[in-house]
Formats: C-alpha cells, sequence, structure tokens
C-alpha cells in the first residue's frame, strides 16, 4: 500500500494545480490526498470521517500556515512531517524547519519554532512559500515516506545494485529516472545519482565546485591515479532531493566527451562500491546525449537497465525498434532487462534469454 500525503487547503485553484502536479511527479510511489479547508473545525470532521486504512497510511501533510498543527492532534499517527504553505516568501524557505513532540502538540497555539526532538513521537515542520516549485515539495515528501510491510520486505530480498537506461528522447529519460530515484527511496534505499549527460540537460539543481568534482576523478583515472574502493564516497555529497551524487564539471559536455575506456573503469569503482555497502543502496547511471555504441559499454557492466520501446509506425519509431534489439543482444545475461512505460503501460520485465520472475528492483508499486 503506497503512503499518503493528506493535504488540506482553502485555495481551491492552487490546490487543484498542486494536486495534479504532485501526481504527476509521485509516478504512483506515493498517493495525495486532497480535500478543501477553510477553517480547523472543518479538518476536524474531514478527518473523522476517513477510513483507519487511509489515515494509518498517511505520513505527511499539506497545510495552510494559518492552520494550527494541533488540529490534527493523534490523527493521523504515523504523520512525520507537516509542509505548511505560506502567502509569502522565498524558495530557500524549504530549508526552515523544526521539530513538535506530538505529546506537546495540543499545548501550542501559535507556530512551532521548537528546535529540540523532545521524544520518539516527533513530526517535523518545514515551512515553504507557495511559489515553490512542486518538484522541490515533492522531493522534501520523498525524504519523509514510511516504507509499508511489503516494501520493507523487498527491501531485504535483493542485493545492492547499479543500474542505467537507453531513453531516445529526453522526455523519457527524465521519466524513468525520477521512477527509478523515488521508488528506491520509497523503499528505504540509499539512492546513489550518476549522471553522464551534458549539464544543458541536467533537470535538478547541481553543484559544481573545485576539488573533489566529478572532473577531478575522471583526471585521476585517466592518470591511473586510482582511489581505493571505499574512497569512492569521499566524491559524493548529499543532494538537496535526498540521494547522494557528485558534484559537476565546469564545461557543459566533458562528461559525455571523457574517453569511454575511464568512464568504464569509474563504471566499475561505483559497481564495487554499490556492491560493498552495508546498507541498502541502489546505484543509478543516467546516461543521455552519448552514440548508442558507448552507452553499451557502460550498461554492460550494470545490474538492470531500463530500455525504452518507442512505439508508432514512422521511419524514426522503427529505427529505434530495430537499435533497441540490437543492442539488447548483447547484453550479459545477467543484466535484467526492464521495459520503460508508455501512457498507462506498466512497467515490465522483457522476457530475456530466460529471466526468472520481475526483479524486486522494478517490481509494481
Amino acid at each position: 500500500m503506497r503512503p499518503v500525503v493528506l493535504y488540506f487547503d482553502d485555495h481551491h485553484d492552487y490546490q487543484a494545480r498542486l494536486v495534479r502536479r504532485l501526481h504527476s511527479l509521485s509516478y504512483d510511489v506515493y498517493e495525495v490526498v486532497a480535500m478543501p479547508a477553510t477553517h480547523e473545525t472543518a479538518i476536524f470532521n474531514a478527518l473523522k470521517s476517513m477510513t483507519k486504512d487511509t489515515l494509518d497510511r498517511v505520513t505527511v501533510a499539506l497545510l495552510p500556515r494559518h492552520i494550527s498543527l494541533e488540529t490534527l492532534s493523534d490523527q493521523p499517527p504515523k504523520l512525520t512531517v507537516c509542509i505548511k504553505l505560506c502567502e509569502r516568501g522565498k524558495e530557500n524557505n524549504t530549508n526552515e524547519s523544526s521539530f513538535c513532540s506530538r505529546e506537546h502538540q495540543t499545548s501550542i497555539s501559535r507556530p512551532i519554532q521548537s528546535d529540540i526532538r523532545i521524544n520518539e513521537k516527533t513530526t517535523k515542520v518545514y515551512v515553504v512559500s507557495r511559489f515553490t516549485r512542486a518538484s522541490e515539495i515533492d522531493a522534501i515528501i520523498r525524504r519523509h515516506l514510511i516504507v509499508g510491510t511489503s516494501a520493507l520486505t523487498a527491501l531485504h530480498q535483493h542485493s545492492n545494485s547499479i543500474g542505467t537506461h537507453l531513453s531516445f528522447s529526453h522526455e523519457a529519460s527524465t521519466r524513468v529516472t525520477r521512477y527509478v530515484i523515488g521508488k528506491e527511496q520509497s523503499c528505504g534505499h540509499t539512492v546513489i545519482y550518476l549522471p553522464i549527460k551534458p549539464l544543458y540537460k541536467m533537470e535538478s539543481r547541481f553543484r559544481r565546485s573545485h576539488g573533489l568534482t566529478i572532473g577531478d576523478l575522471i583526471y585521476r583515472f585517466s592518470e591511473g591515479d586510482i582511489p581505493e574502493i571505499s574512497d569512492m564516497g569521499q566524491w559524493l555529497y548529499m543532494h538537496e532531493a535526498g540521494y547522494y551524487t557528485y558534484a559537476l564539471p565546469e564545461r557543459s559536455d566533458d562528461l559525455i566527451t571523457c574517453d569511454i575506456g575511464t568512464l568504464r573503469q569509474i563504471t566499475n569503482a561505483w559497481r564495487d562500491y554499490t556492491h560493498t555497502r552495508s546498507q541498502p543502496t541502489t546505484s543509478w547511471i543516467d546516461i543521455e546525449g552519448m552514440p548508442l555504441c558507448k552507452i553499451l559499454e557502460l550498461a554492460v557492466l550494470c545490474d538492470f537497465i531500463y530500455v525504452d520501446a518507442p512505439i508508432g509506425h514512422s521511419d524514426k519509431e522503427g529505427i529505434a525498434r530495430r537499435e533497441l534489439g540490437l543492442f539488447m543482444a548483447q547484453l550479459p545475461k545477467e543484466c535484467r532487462i526492464l521495459e520503460l512505460p508508455h501512457g498507462r503501460r506498466s512497467f515490465a520485465e522483457v522476457n530475456h534469454r530466460g529471466h526468472d520472475k520481475e526483479s524486486n528492483i522494478a517490481s509494481k508499486l
């Protein structure tokens, strides 16, 4: 069962737009339950009318800032984060947060300002502007989703893995990357995001700096100064979206024009680093803007790959399907091949050289 984001608001048009945007961003990782609310009594009555199953799945609440957190009282029981929407403010308000004890909620009648976690039953509060991008609200939600029993079971059923994708459009590339990262985060896995693409195709904010960047790592490997596998984590930092990634180089095409032999060495190092981590970890190589022959040289090192099977009868779709068939034929049998859906088609594993049942990595939510 998916975790629930409970959303009350008195700005109905804004609520409808945000719900549509969160739905498109969630890719079924979580469910948004939206209700109108002009005052606290309406919220209280709405909570009473909700089923126990829905209440038990609520992890995150979205509220207008003027609505007191005490309105939610002890319902829902698994609530861990409250995102309060204010009328004014800058986008960096998403970094402002505090903790509120669930036992102390009923004794407050002002905005939460305490920064002390009093006991295990706490609710973290974020204050964000209504002008904040939906993708940033989605990132906050994903960082605090509570994993259900079935997801926890799946978490322990497969080993750490590294994967990539073959996509024939930027939209498909973005869609599968968001899906994989969101799904693995919702299962409680550590996600390492490893982009190999032009910087102008990056969807999220990214860091560029001097020192321990991917450019520095490329230089070290090209010079034979290869770090120990256990030291690879030094090149990673925690992104605001909740995954680990590396700082990017200065020039836009540095990653895709790098010598493929060096990229293979680095990919092998990330693979070994992923497999040796004690925590459940999924590394995702987001490749875009490279020739198919170079993508193949990196894909053969991965444990799984998502492919984009174009639908249509034009020449370009026919050529893409032909290249896709040739590409898959050269993958090792150990590499799980997963199909990227179009529209309402579900994620399903492609039968590939007698593969067994669908991998847990790409199982439906």
